[in-house]
């Protein structure tokens, strides 16, 4: 006769996955579940099953008391008492509730099934291996546990391991030029209404994810706004994780400025391991991309892996701006080159990586008394990890995804979505990208006016006679009568006046291009794009030439030609 299993978990989510790796794995009848102590006690009496999987803490009763009243009632004297983390606390509720077995719920694989079969021997089938028994929890000592990999089989259970998410949002974004002189790179505007840190934001969400840092450095105030408590992307919680601006600070301990990516997370160890997480997913903050985050976890959490890293095809061309990578059959790294200027490979890392807490924790100690390290992930950390043999794994991510770390590549990627059909669809309803939006009226283009094949966003204002192409404006930009902007970005409250010309430029906020003025120009007779870019809050007086590849600062009046170098 099959084994009747009673779950009890205050999650219903935790119960769902169960249930489901029962049937896969056991062919078990899961004939109830109970999402608090009292509902679980008329189960047990109703349903009379042969074995109950409690969780060791359930709502209004705490571990020993719940134990107590359900072995008082269940005629089967077996209980296995679940939860996240293996504790001293929480064995010694199970020692003294007299319970048959102890599993944390991030052991469940490794542990689980060895335990049931010692307790429910008629589970074993004639061709199942025989199992080693597990010890009962009486005769083990009331310790802390010995460091172990999560083990995980099915992505489904990947519900119930606790997984952190870091996004590194720090870094100064230096080639964005004058983008970045008032900014962080993550919080550069984007397609109009977004910020560059909105994909990874919404990926995380849409992935189920809702544990999250954001670890800042670099003139985080624009970010900070952006963001502020994360109820646009439904992480404004408190006590089942939402997210958490972590800033620099100087303690008796820490008293540099955070000197790479792995020092990043280093200096803000303490807030990332709180809680005892199993996983900890690493997302750089400045990438272009959708990505279900639910599939990589699940790859790392199968081959038992210290290290995962997500990757994806890039051009021979690009391939020096990237680590790259070789790999087996089995997708195990062999050999790691970060930013190399004769690549061996085109498989690129994606700056997403999925570490095991424990071995987390043991690089970042180990690297930061390395004399020669520069404490980053990529030049340091994974290069010693392929190095000494440890079990790194890349995961490889099929579609689109770019860096923005260039003006030529933000400009690109601009024009991408304006492509038909756009490269990279942000009308995809099934994975929206969400952000802070503002309240604006809506888009007006006036009488005689022109736009096409351009993003066009709430409050922008085309004047009569004007021309926009292929173009990105912001909201509350202002294009006057007769002016032409193509191939071009424009930011939130720029005014493009009367008669204006701009072409293949980036204007950041507030810029105001004076009538007949140009910017730019179409010419890429020397293969570059030559990408104009004008800082926030410059002035161009009227009947100004702001040459193709110039650059200029924030906050400046024009009254005459510049003479600047182009910019990188």
């Amino acid at each position: 006769m099959p084994a009747r299993i009673l779950l009890v978990d205050d999650s219903r989510r935790f119960i769902e996955s169960a249930e489901r790796f029962f049937a896969d794995e056991l062919r078990v009848t899961v004939v109830g579940s109970a999402l608090s102590g009292k509902e679980a006690l008329d189960q047990v009496a109703r349903l009379n099953p042969d074995l109950v999987l409690m969780d060791v803490a359930m709502p209004g009763m705490d571990g020993l008391e719940a134990t107590q009243h359900i072995k008082a009632r269940a005629n089967a004297p077996l209980v296995i008492i679940l939860t996240f983390y293996d504790t001293p606390k929480y064995r010694q509720a199970a020692h003294q509730a007299g319970a048959d077995g102890f599993v944390p719920k991030a052991d469940f694989g490794e542990k689980l099934l060895p335990l049931i079969f010692t307790l429910l021997p008629d589970l074993i089938e004639p061709d199942r291996p025989p199992v080693l028994p597990a010890a009962r929890l009486h005769t083990r000592p009331i310790e802390a546990p010995p460091i172990q990999r999560p083990a995980c089989t099915r992505s489904a259970w990947l519900s119930a391991l606790p997984v952190r998410t870091v996004i590194m949002a720090g870094g100064d974004g230096t080639r964005l030029g004058v983008l970045t002189a008032r900014r962080v790179k993550p919080a550069v505007p984007f397609a109009g209404k977004y910020r560059i840190i909105d994909f990874a934001l919404s990926n995380c969400v849409n992935s189920g994810l809702f544990d999250v840092m954001v670890l800042t450095q670099y003139l985080p105030h624009s970010l900070n706004a952006h963001i502020g408590v994360g109820r646009p992307w439904d992480l404004d919680r408190g006590f089942t994780g939402g997210i958490r601006m972590l800033h620099p600070y100087r303690d008796r301990a820490h008293i540099d400025w955070q000197s790479g990516t792995a020092n990043a997370v280093l200096q803000n160890l303490s807030f990332v391991t709180d809680n005892d997480p199993a996983l900890v997913l690493v997302l750089a903050g400045d990438h272009v991309y959708r990505m279900n985050y639910g599939p990589l976890l699940a790859f790392h959490a199968e081959r038992q892996a210290d290290l995962t890293i997500a990757v994806t095809d890039v051009s021979i061309e690009d391939a020096p701006r990237f680590g790259v990578l070789a790999t087996d059959g089995d997708q195990r790294v062999l050999a790691f080159q970060e930013k190399s200027q004769r690549p061996t490979s085109t498989l690129a890392s994606m700056g997403i990586y999925v570490f095991s807490r424990k071995v987390l924790e043991h690089c970042l100690h180990e690297d930061h008394h390395a004399p020669d390290s520069s404490h980053d992930f990529g030049k340091d950390i994974i290069p010693r990890l392929v190095g000494s043999g440890q079990r790194v794994f890349a995961y490889r991510h099929e579609g689109y995804w770019m860096d923005v770390g260039t003006i030529d590549t933000y400009w690109r990627v601009h024009m991408d979505l304006l492509r038909h059909p756009p490269a990279f669809n942000l009308n995809d309803r099934s994975w929206v990208i969400r952000t802070r939006s503002e309240e604006r009226p809506p888009m007006l283009i006036d009488a005689g006016a022109s736009a096409q094949a351009c993003l066009l966003t709430d409050g922008v204002v085309i004047a009569p006679g004007a021309v926009v192409e292929r173009s990105i404006l912001s909201p509350g930009v202002y294009i006057g009568p007769g002016a032409i902007v193509r191939d071009s970005i424009v930011f939130t409250d720029s005014y493009v006046d009367a008669g204006a010309h701009v072409e293949r430029a980036i204007i950041d906020k507030n810029v105001i291009v004076g009538p007949d003025a140009r910017v730019g120009r179409c010419d890429d007779a020397d293969g570059s794009p030559g990408i104009t870019t004008i800082g926030k809050n410059v002035q161009i007086a009227a009947g100004l030439t702001i040459d193709r590849g110039m650059s200029i600062s924030p906050d400046v009046y024009l009254e005459q030609e510049p003479l600047l170098w182009p910019s990188a």
